[in-house]
């Protein structure tokens, strides 16, 4: 298969006339494994941009997903490194999404064997959207734009799973890798991959998250050949995010009564916690949970009181609910 040369797309004072047919599709590729369903979002607030994606064969985290705090890419179908630099290229730039990714098409090739989409978050704050989807992409193709994301897919089981997976992220609540979880959920509830969903990621870069002093990547989940790629995938972000990211306050949820049996429960199997197995939350069920805090996360993450409502980080609670007990620091006596 021919490859572009590093950059080759990249320099924006390059201009190449498209007046010659495209190529065929490239060799050596078994097309029967393409075809994939993403979202791509960026959030000014948090100012972070992310994908998430599943499909069936392994390898899609280093496949589709492109990006850093202020730009992500999805590259799908017959996916490209080199158009996926090339559209963060030129948004570096100047050019929105669209014309980054409208300019890839013109100069790339094998076009019409490609699904793109791209959103930029500029220093001022405003996002731009960009997609475009070759001709001779799989059938059951879709696409939708708003305002912060994309969605894009192809060869899926129906073409209205893209509406899906975009009001399910637009009805989400938390922090940008929740919602980008709770749009891939959405999609799964009308359809999904014709081959089957196997494989999945969910990577979200951040340049204002506390982690930022030691990492980027606010949230990175990704799971290969697995029966249940979607399930695997929601347990594999929370306990990125759990462990190391720093709370965001729109990921708090109430800690109400079943969810305090459920924190306490994991805390006295570890040792941390031998009180009232009630769902009452006390003093020593918050010393408790600081101190399996200090001995497993990155960040403090004790509860906090808004609004005289008690509640606590909800990323934790389903780490903790769906806990390997054996791979966590148990209470140190």
């Amino acid at each position: 298969m021919k490859t572009f040369k590093r950059g080759l797309l990249a320099a924006s004072c390059l201009m190449f006339a498209s007046t010659s047919a495209l190529a065929a599709a490239p060799s050596g590729i078994n097309p029967r494994m393409l075809g994939t369903r993403a979202i791509v979002a960026c959030d000014a607030v948090e100012k972070s941009c992310g994908v998430a994606s599943i499909s069936f064969p392994a390898g899609i985290s280093g496949l589709v997903p492109y990006g850093r705090p202020d730009v992500a890419v999805a590259s799908m179908f017959y996916p490209s490194v080199d158009d996926a630099e090339a559209v963060i290229a030129r948004t570096d730039a100047g050019d929105t999404a669209q014309a980054a990714i409208d300019y890839v098409f013109t100069v790339d090739p094998y076009a019409d064997y490609r699904q793109l989409a791209a959103v930029k978050l500029n220093p001022d704050g405003t996002i731009t959207v960009g997609q475009q989807t070759g001709a001779e992409s799989a059938s059951q193709r879709c696409a939708v734009k708003g305002a912060t994301f994309v969605v894009q897919a192809n060869n899926q089981t129906t073409a209205t799973i893209c509406a899906a997976m975009a009001t399910g992220f637009q009805q989400a609540t938390g922090s940008l890798p929740q919602r980008l979880l709770a749009s891939l959920k959405a999609g799964a509830k009308v359809g999904g991959d014709n081959n089957g969903e196997r494989s999945g990621v969910i990577r979200v870069w951040s340049s204002e998250n506390e982690a930022v002093f030691y990492t980027k990547v606010l949230a990175d989940a990704v799971v290969h050949s697995s029966r249940n790629a979607l399930r695997e995938l929601d347990v594999e972000m929370n306990r990125y995010q759990a462990g190391v990211a720093a709370p965001y306050a729109s990921d708090l949820i109430s800690l109400d009564r079943e969810t305090t049996k459920v924190v306490k429960r994991v805390l006295h199997k570890l040792g941390y916690y031998d009180g009232r197995m009630d769902a009452t939350w006390n003093d020593a069920a918050e010393q408790a949970l600081y101190d399996f805090n200090w001995n497993n996360l990155f960040f403090l993450k004790p509860t906090v009181v808004v609004d005289g409502q008690r509640k606590i980080d909800g990323p934790l609670v389903n780490f903790l609910r769906d806990a390997d007990l054996e791979a966590l620091a148990p209470a140190k006596h």
